[in-house]
């Protein structure tokens, strides 16, 4: 487009206008102690833009602190620099949820972007309006389950011509979910050489040694604090409370600052708002918002100090508040701090068993009887494929639940060996592998392709060589098949391995028509630009099945789908 154009058109100058004020907007992450460039710490979720490219509605699922919302900023400045280079480009357009507010009408959505009031007056009328009307609005909406069923629907009705990617705990209706993945050894040392730690190696290795357990490894919230404390000379916390803990303390010296962050965390808790007198001293724990109040710069750090607030008062403080959700992590929080039996006790009998779990994998200690049971009645669950449960187990980090199921492994029955390679590959602990490798060689094909499954989903890179022998077939290792060679390829999909690049063309060239297919998806989630000259390569080949599979790729890759 003509540069004097695109100077003097009063829409194409406030589009301008509008990308970079989202660019500067999104700099930074909100950070205790530090001043964190979102570029710079960024790792791209495996699988993300292979899944962006199949929907008009997604999903961004994960729990607290996975990077659900810088997921979103991060697609949010993508958009807005690609806006800057091309006019005809989608406009981002970036809501924050909250219970007590509905999302805007296409004609008021300036009120919803917490727009300076500068850039707001100098917005077209219909600028807005027509962005949707030509299908180019990209609507990101942070913590979109805070709303309720019907305000969602509303919105979903009125952007109806829009792309739109949510992000939200649990899955939403009408939206196809993307569930972070979680850092993996490779991608923790990439974090930690971008945060500047020295021997980023060392740090994953000494992770494993000190027996982090991968609930903390993989989020990049907790990653971020291990970092900090490791660099420190620091003993590595192997709990989220002690870890909280540890970072405050290293963080935080004045008594006075620390009794004030968790008042206003009770406050924000309560649903009071907060002035933002407090935020200079702070230390960076608060932010600014709009109308002068504050907010934690995290959700989890609100829930933290809450909780170390409320030791004081006891459960009794805490115990009208077990049924409601928006306290649910001030309570797994305040269970970490102590002895949890009580808490544990009363969850149980208000009826919130998953809670009462979750608070006991949480606790900093617990009566041993009470641990067991629930340990023994949630890992029942798991083997009856109860999600839930596997996340207690997970959060739980407790290997004798691996060496349950290993046991199970062992047994004549093949669904039920079966179903112990699902819920082992399920808790993605390093020490389930061990006990999967062996069952590669298992006499039944479809308890083989379950541990395939679930070695694709092991966060340690020792998974990589084997599939990658599966992918290929060696007969000469162990029995192998043309199921277990495709879940191999979906697995290395899964890990999202640029090792696995040249096998996985390979098998797109020669293999059969679901091997290629696998392939082909596979090859999608990696997303990596070394695979593009073998890609391109292949676009001169006669087989047009081939040449079509070459081109849904490197389409993907240059987010043309």
């Amino acid at each position: 487009m003509n540069s004097l154009v695109a100077l003097f058109d009063p829409t194409l100058r406030f589009q301008r206008a509008y990308a970079e004020y989202l660019c500067a907007r999104f700099r930074y992450l909100p950070f205790p102690g530090a001043r964190v460039v979102l570029e710079t710490e960024w790792i791209e979720p495996r699988g993300l833009m292979a899944t962006l490219s199949q929907t008009p509605r997604l999903v961004i699922t994960g729990a607290p602190g996975t990077g659900k919302t810088t997921t979103l900023v991060y697609l949010a400045v993508t958009a807005a620099r690609r806006l800057l280079k091309n006019p005809r480009a989608p406009v981002p357009l970036f809501f924050s949820a909250r219970p007590d507010v509905s999302l805007p009408y296409i004609y008021d959505v300036p009120r919803g972007l917490t727009l300076s009031d500068t850039l707001v007056a100098r917005t077209p009328r219909l600028f807005f309006p027509r962005v949707f009307a030509e299908g180019r609005a990209l609507v990101l909406i942070d913590d979109a389950d805070t709303l309720d069923t019907e305000t969602l629907r509303i919105a979903l009705k009125e952007y109806q011509n829009a792309t739109i990617i949510a992000s939200a705990e649990k899955p939403l209706a009408d939206f196809v979910e993307y569930r972070l993945p979680g850092f993996r050894d490779s991608e923790i040392e990439a974090f930690a050489n971008k945060l500047g730690v020295t021997n980023a190696a060392t740090f994953v290795a000494s992770l494993k040694t000190n027996n982090v357990p991968r609930v903390l490894t993989s989020n990049p919230l907790t990653l971020r604090l291990l970092a900090y404390l490791w660099q420190r000379e620091l003993a590595l916390p192997t709990r989220r409370t002690d870890l909280f803990d540890a970072y405050v303390q290293a963080t935080l010296s004045e008594a006075d600052t620390l009794k004030m962050l968790g008042n206003i965390a009770l406050d924000l808790q309560y649903g009071r708002p907060v002035s933002n007198g407090a935020l200079a001293k702070s230390r960076g724990f608060l932010r600014a918002v709009k109308q002068r109040a504050v907010e934690f710069a995290h959700p989890l750090w609100q829930a933290y100090f809450a909780a170390r607030a409320l030791q004081a008062s006891g459960l009794a403080s805490l115990r009208p508040h077990l049924n409601d959700p928006a306290w649910r992590e001030v309570i797994l929080f305040y269970a970490g701090l102590g002895d949890a039996t009580d808490l544990v006790l009363n969850l149980q009998s208000q009826g919130e068993e998953w809670l009462a779990a979750r608070a006991a994998a949480h606790a900093f200690t617990l009566r041993a009887d009470l641990r067991e049971t629930i340990r023994q009645t949630w890992l029942k669950r798991a083997c009856e494929g109860d999600a839930q449960a596997i996340n207690v187990l997970r959060e739980m980090h407790d290997e004798r639940v691996v060496e349950e199921c290993a046991r199970e492994l062992q047994s004549p029955d093949a669904r039920t060996r079966q179903r112990a390679a699902e819920v082992l590959g399920q808790l993605q602990m390093d020490r389930a592998v061990d006990y999967l490798l062996p069952r590669l060689r298992d006499a039944d094909a479809m308890v083989r392709e379950t541990v395939v499954q679930a070695l694709g989903r092991a966060y340690t890179d020792r998974v990589i060589e084997p599939l990658l022998v599966a992918l290929r077939g060696d007969s000469h290792t162990f029995q192998a098949d043309a199921r277990m060679r495709c879940a191999a390829a979906r697995a290395l999909g899964e890990i999202g391995t640029v090792k696995a690049v040249p096998a996985l063309v390979v098998a797109l060239q020669q293999g059969t028509a679901e091997m290629r297919a696998a392939a082909a998806n596979a090859l999608k989630r990696i997303h990596s630009p070394l695979m593009i000259e073998s890609l391109q390569s292949l676009l001169q080949f006669p087989d047009d099945e081939l040449r079509q599979y070459a081109q849904d790729i490197l389409a993907t890759m240059n987010g043309d789908r």
